[in-house]
């Protein structure tokens, strides 16, 4: 279950500041930064995701684009660009697109694609990222056929298109404040977004979270080795994390009582870690066969094989969260 997402940011358009005394100083703008992380998905080596541009919408009606002049385009995943080949360029030689393998940023892990750009203060009902896919244009591929936008397979080593069928992800809004700075970052859960299915693999707004800095942390913790003795090892567990429940109804992916997101235990070291995480209380478990979980085959309940009892009701601050697992 794999999605690609894909933006593109063609050149900072900013709105006209709102009136008040001429006297003033104060501005109407705020500063406001992006970042890309991700967590981790099944049974792909990378993930490369191409974009040209980011658009935010003002609840005023005015639009704000960026393209590659304004990403850190210089940042592209090399591995994701064929050996001997390069990101084409425009007329003036910029990289027409940025690309970037989310795989290499897991965890509290991420990548600044944007940094300090101006905004209108106030508040966004929406940013968008365009997408590079063949499903919207058979010519986004490189001289060797490799799509711009793509997953590479573990098993058969294949490289397969990230297809977006509108061209673009519709995001929720957020809030800029005028004289401040504001950094936000887009958490890639693709285990929700990334979607394997008869049509190759496509990447869904659904598990994609806009999230401000000042307002995350990461959970972590340690599995006891050992505690997934039906599976042998712990291969293919997974910690779910739950917002927090009172009916014990913890369900898979893709279910009405799904996890909020999840995370694989390193099987060598049982380490997992979530990060950019909102503050709050939540619920933690243990899936032994968390691998196996799909969400586009939920049975509304969890087929996985949920370790009991759940660590309940732990609560996240600025500090961080440990919480260690062992059964």
């Amino acid at each position: 279950m794999n999605k690609m997402l894909i933006v593109s940011v063609l050149g900072l358009v900013l709105s006209g500041c709102g009136g008040g005394d001429s006297s003033s100083d104060v501005s109407n703008e705020g500063t406001f930064s992006l970042a890309f992380s991700d967590a981790p998905v099944d049974g792909l080596s990378k993930v490369c995701v191409a974009f040209d541009q980011i658009t935010v919408k003002h609840n005023n009606g005015s639009e704000s684009a960026w393209g590659t002049t304004s990403f850190a385009a210089d940042q592209s995943s090399k591995g994701c660009i064929p050996n001997g080949l390069e990101i084409p360029k425009d007329v003036a030689g910029n990289p027409l697109f940025m690309v970037i393998d989310l795989l290499d940023y897991q965890g509290a892990n991420a990548l600044q694609v944007l940094s300090d750009e101006k905004l209108e203060a106030g508040k966004y009902s929406q940013m968008r990222l365009s997408v590079l896919s063949t499903w919207n244009d058979s010519s986004g591929v490189y001289a060797d056929g490799t799509p711009y936008s793509h997953v590479e397979e573990i098993t058969t080593g294949d490289k397969l298109d990230i297809r977006v069928p509108s061209g673009e992800l519709k995001l929720d809004g957020f809030d800029v404040t005028a004289n401040a700075t504001q950094a936000y970052t887009l958490e890639f859960d693709l285990r929700k977004s990334m979607v394997s299915n008869a049509h190759g693999y496509q990447l869904k707004p659904r598990g994609l979270r806009l999230v401000k800095n000042e307002n995350v942390a990461t959970l972590q913790g340690t599995v006891a080795q050992g505690s997934c003795a039906v599976e042998g090892d712990l291969t293919k567990a997974y910690a779910y994390i739950y917002l927090p429940r009172t009916d014990d109804n913890y369900g898979d992916l893709g279910s009405s009582s799904e996890p909020y997101t999840s995370a694989k235990v390193d099987p060598s070291t049982g380490k997992y870690a979530v990060g950019y995480l909102p503050f709050g209380r939540y619920d933690v478990a243990l899936a032994c066969d968390g691998a196996a979980d799909d969400p586009e085959q939920s049975q509304g309940s969890a087929v996985i094989n949920l370790m009991t009892p759940v660590v309940k009701d732990k609560n996240l601050t600025e500090m961080g969260l440990t919480v260690d697992l062992q059964y």
